[in-house]
């Protein structure tokens, strides 16, 4: 009985080994990771989507997920509370700040962020009601208005533009479906909006088939006054003309930001390696889902805008491509 046993237990121990044999490497490798992005309601989501989908087509050895979020502040929150891997919706300003450890990051500076790529830079439009009376920035004081989709970059940019200009609007927090709602039944005059590119939205066009709105632009003078104190914060001008939706819409200046992919700098480098590679070889994918990001030469823009350090694997891939990386987006855990 005993050597029945024995037996038995020998070729047990025999099929799983041939069947681990049988498996191939990546499948025994595969590593499953988060990628946080925004809210659905976001055209910068269907980016997020389309970034995953070429990831898991081009490293087959990662299985990555799309998580709903609330963009770029609560990309970094989470990526610092290890809940997702790579956050790829992050404004440049944002990814800044928390690197460097200043305004709302002051006490949660995050040093060890690190730059993957840049994939577009989009423009910020106040949109309001036609019917609202606010033709100026100054207007919306005391309004009801909604600065942006609760934790993302653009309510907190918007909330500190708004501080300094000394305008105070009276707040109305949400998501983005919660403020096109709010926009449409009159409850809220109106709302800040980051583009695709320098265009209007998904959010905004929606906004437009029942309710007429208007632009509100930014004035040389407030310009001057934000710039005074957040010097690295852009800003653009669409030219006259420019906005497809609204073609006779006069020329437009607002603040903008450049949108990035971040993670932390523990990622493995060889996985990073693969996943930024696959980011560029997914480059039609990704613009039939974000057509503006055919607007972004991808390594070129990264290294040109990044005022943080890349991540190894990010810098091998850039390096190899014969992209000049500058001194201060080399990774210091490169230099060692």
């Amino acid at each position: 009985m005993k050597k029945v046993t024995y037996y038995l237990v020998l070729i047990i121990l025999i099929g799983g080994l041939i069947l681990a044999a049988s498996v191939p490497t990546w499948a025994k490798a595969k590593k499953y990771i988060l990628i946080g992005s925004t809210q659905t309601g976001s055209s910068h989501y269907a980016y997020a989507v389309a970034a995953t989908k070429a990831i898991n087509k081009f490293v087959p050895e990662v299985n990555a997920s799309v998580v709903e979020t609330g963009a770029s502040v609560d990309n970094v929150k989470r990526l610092r509370a290890g809940q997702i891997d790579i956050g790829a919706v992050v404004t440049e300003k944002v990814m800044y700040e928390a690197w460097k450890g200043i305004g709302i990051w002051k006490n949660m500076a995050t040093p060890d962020l690190r730059m993957l790529w840049a994939y577009t830079q989009s423009i910020d439009f106040y949109v309001v009601r036609e019917d609202s009376g606010v033709t100026k920035l100054e207007d919306l004081e005391g309004k009801k208005f909604n600065p942006g989709m609760r934790g993302s970059a653009t309510e907190a940019t918007t909330k500190e533009i708004f501080q300094i200009l000394g305008i105070k609007p009276d707040y109305h927090v949400g998501g983005t479906a919660d403020a096109v709602a709010a926009i449409k039944d009159g409850r809220i005059v109106g709302y800040v909006k980051t583009g695709i590119g320098m265009q209007l939205d998904a959010s905004t066009l929606d906004v437009m088939t029942l309710t007429k709105i208007r632009l509100i632009p930014m004035t040389a003078e407030h310009v001057r006054k934000v710039k005074a104190v957040i010097p690295y914060l852009p800003f653009f001008t669409v030219p006259a003309g420019g906005i497809k939706a609204m073609p006779n819409q006069p020329a437009y200046t607002s603040w903008g930001m450049v949108v990035c992919g971040v993670a932390l700098k523990t990622f493995p480098e060889d996985l990073m390696y693969k996943i930024v590679k696959a980011i560029l070889q997914g480059r039609e994918m990704i613009i039939s889902a974000f057509p503006a990001h055919a607007e972004v030469d991808v390594p070129k823009d990264t290294v040109k805008v990044t005022m943080i350090p890349l991540h190894a694997g990010a810098y091998r891939v850039y390096k190899e491509m014969g992209v000049k990386i500058p001194e201060h987006a080399i990774p210091p855990e490169v230099k060692k």
